[in-house]
């Protein structure tokens, strides 16, 4: 826009200057080694405005030109991109279809810095799928070089590692994820996992601390449970029983009324053949009513004559009469001590509360110790059309 005001500029000027400059042509000569050229001053002028527009024409030529191939490539750019994404999108589709043999080959032609690793990560699954483990991790490995899919494909690479049961091979992939991505809830979980599988039960229980509000309570007491159980079965296994009871005693009292830490100590005392110890844990326990870590245990017992027990249970049931979790307890421990009748009577009414295998199957077993043999066969039946 400048240059067209500049060159109207110039014809103004050569229009009003040329009739004054007419009677006066003047001449301009120019010098060049042997090489010389003379022309009037009009002349000059004429060849310089010339010149200009010569100059404005090839210009505008030159951009019009580019403009044109540019556009080429960003319409084969266009069309190469949206062949991708169809790609992309076909193998998606086919991932979800089950389809994995085509999923994968329409995933192969899409560009990965383009999708940040999401195709490799579909890649990576429908491999899987098809159960070809070594080549999904290594299109996993690929994954972790794009920030947007490192974090997933390190997941799966854990779980394909503690799968194979490669604990050590798992942990070092978690313990390379950044600080931010270590306090994820799904590494947290598979954290807790690569440790329970390598053994590594005192190491679960210091990260515990730091992932209960990660992990959620019900995780975490589940968690706890299994790093309490693992160390208590090492003492058991290495030392005996009666050190497991000098080590519970030694334990901090808040590790002590964890109720966490009170199953996993019962379950070890009966895995020991110490029904009447574990007994005791779990009646103190659940002073303050029947905790849902500690109640299913008392169906384990063993003890030829667990007063306690049933009296807590008998004590609890005043106050809730339909509560099947308390009547299932009371029909199993009794069972156990061969009071068929008390047995028979807890399970019969926990089993009009709500459905249950154990309960069933229970129930079948005292049918069948009173040789009702029919009546026990029923309840078999009955107890393969519930899921287990």
């Amino acid at each position: 826009m400048i240059r067209f005001a500049l060159l109207i500029v110039i014809l103004l000027t050569g229009l009003v200057a040329g009739p004054m400059l007419a009677g006066q042509k003047g001449y301009v000569l120019i010098a060049l080694d042997h090489w010389t050229i003379e022309m009037s001053v009009i002349s000059l002028g004429l060849t310089l405005l010339f010149g200009i527009v010569a100059f404005l024409l090839l210009e505008w030529l030159v951009k019009r030109l580019l403009t044109l191939l540019t556009g080429s490539r960003r319409w084969l750019g266009g069309w190469s991109e949206r062949k991708r994404q169809k790609a992309f999108t076909r193998g998606l589709v086919a991932l979800e279809e089950a389809n994995y043999q085509e999923a994968e080959k329409q995933l192969s032609r899409v560009d990965s810095a383009a999708f940040n690793g999401l195709d490799l990560l579909a890649s990576a699954q429908a491999a899987a799928k098809r159960k070809q483990w070594d080549k999904a991790r290594e299109l996993w490995m690929q994954a972790r070089a794009f920030p947007a899919s490192e974090l997933a494909a390190t997941l799966h690479l854990v779980k394909l590692e503690i799968q194979q049961q490669q604990a050590a091979e798992a942990l070092q992939l978690l313990e390379a994820l950044s600080e931010k991505h270590q306090q994820h809830p799904r590494v947290a979980l598979l954290w807790a996992k690569a440790l329970a599988h390598a053994g590594r039960w005192h190491e679960l229980q210091d990260r515990l601390k730091g992932w209960k509000k990660t992990l959620g309570l019900e995780k975490y007491d589940f968690w706890m449970r299994q790093a309490a159980q693992g160390v208590f079965a090492e003492i058991a296994s290495k030392e005996g029983a009666n050190q497991l009871k000098l080590n519970w005693q030694g334990l901090p009292r808040a590790k002590r009324q964890d109720p966490a830490h009170q199953a996993a100590y019962a379950e070890q005392l009966m895995e020991q053949g110490m029904h009447q110890d574990a007994e005791q844990v779990l009646v103190e326990g659940q002073k303050q009513g029947p905790h849902p870590l500690l109640l299913p245990l008392f169906k384990k017992l063993r003890s030829s004559n667990p007063v306690a027990a049933m009296r807590k249970l008998e004590e609890w049931l005043k106050k809730d009469e339909q509560n099947a979790e308390l009547l299932s307890a009371l029909g199993h421990l009794a069972k156990h001590t061969r009071d068929f009748s008390l047995a028979e009577k807890a399970l019969t009414k926990a089993l009009s509360i709500r459905s249950s295998q154990d309960d069933l199957l229970a129930l079948a077993e005292i049918k069948e110790a009173q040789q009702d043999n029919k009546q026990a066969l029923a309840l078999y039946k009955q107890s393969l059309q519930l899921n287990p």
